[in-house]
């Protein structure tokens, strides 16, 4: 490779950082934004219990 594109791979792949910067911290916020799901072992026991009361 001569010197010129590897001048131009370096500021791609420096481009490529920073947008991968700037998606880890919009998955951040997304993450932040979403409703808190309770433990899936709760939901698995709540699911049972319904199931339960169903034949009840």
């Amino acid at each position: 490779m001569a010197d010129g594109d590897n001048k131009e791979l370096i500021e791609a792949l420096n481009r490529i950082e920073k947008k991968l910067g700037d998606i880890q911290y919009d998955l951040i916020e997304i993450k932040n934004a979403m409703p808190k799901v309770p433990y899936y072992g709760d939901l698995l026991q709540d699911i049972a219990k319904a199931v339960e009361n169903i034949r009840k």
